[in-house]
């Protein structure tokens, strides 16, 4: 069991960055949990853990500020182990406007040296330890309402896992690396790992089958998305209690003509909204036809 410390105000978070600049602890272990549409509308931070090679810390983005968040994690004086920030990064800059700075992503040195599986398995590997999650399986802890407080103490610990090997892990994958020649390669990739590869795409240009789909599919696919994200927002749900994203490609592909052939495919919505989104599909049906002609 892990035992821990809850940062949970600004000054406190204040304070503890603080004591580790003057303990001259300049690197942490650290990982994030979210939420990313599966109990409410949108994606969110939810929990930030920390280990600072001793001692393991929680950090709770919903009491402390978003400017002191930003802080912290924008805090070049201070290195971040991670595994694996893409979307970790991503979320805390779509959410926060905070692009992670001093990021040390262990993945990168375990895919130079031909490693592509995932963290439980890069601990398995390298450690000779098999992590006993305290709920079962990733996916099941995946799929918990990080949202909810106050957490389960098998939740915390679920989490804190996730930052227990880091430090061990970067040693064990930098000694690798250097014997391989690849230290240089490693460390120019990991000056841009939690940076933005470009603009931020549109949702709707991010289905596995957007390349294959036509002209008149595409556009027709974005004004049913649009609808679907204006409407899980006014209500607060995941989008896909709205529709999912084969029934929106299905929409795309064979566009129903009137409000009886929108019907069978609102079937997710309740009462109350079923007709609005009716309604809103074939406003968006309107819209994309306007465009294909402009176009």
């Amino acid at each position: 069991m892990y035992t821990y410390l809850v940062i949970n105000s600004d000054s406190q978070l204040s304070v503890m960055v603080a004591q580790w600049k003057q303990q001259g602890i300049k690197v942490l272990a650290m990982d994030f949990e979210g939420e990313f549409n599966l109990h409410i509308y949108g994606e969110h931070l939810c929990l930030i853990q920390l280990y600072d090679g001793s001692s393991f810390y929680l950090i709770d983005p919903f009491k402390v500020s978003p400017p002191s968040l930003k802080a912290f994690l924008e805090d070049s004086e201070i290195e971040k182990i991670m595994f694996d920030c893409a979307s970790d990064s991503a979320l805390v800059r779509k959410e926060f406007g905070i692009f992670l700075e001093n990021i040390y992503d262990i993945r990168v040195p375990a895919l130079a040296i031909g490693y592509t599986g995932n963290l439980s398995g890069l601990v398995e590997k390298y450690l000779g330890e098999q992590e006993e999650k305290p709920t079962g399986s990733k996916k099941k802890n995946q799929m918990t309402n990080w949202l909810s407080r106050p957490l389960k103490d098998d939740q915390v610990q679920y989490a804190l896992s996730d930052v227990a090997h880091l430090f061990a892990l970067k040693e064990i994958l930098q000694t690798a690396i250097e014997e391989k020649g690849l230290a240089v390669q490693v460390a120019v990739t990991m000056k841009t790992i939690a940076k933005p590869k470009g603009p931020d795409k549109p949702g709707w240009t991010k289905f596995a089958s957007w390349k294959f789909l036509g002209k008149e599919e595409k556009i027709y696919l974005k004004h049913f998305f649009i609808v679907r994200d204006t409407l899980a927002r006014k209500y607060n749900v995941p989008a896909v209690r709205i529709l999912d994203k084969h029934i929106l490609l299905d929409l795309a592909k064979n566009v129903p003509s009137d409000a009886q052939g929108f019907q069978p495919f609102c079937y997710r919505s309740g009462m109350s909204s079923k007709q609005e989104l009716v309604n809103l599909l074939l406003q968006a049906r309107e819209n994309a036809v306007t465009e294909l002609q402009d176009a």
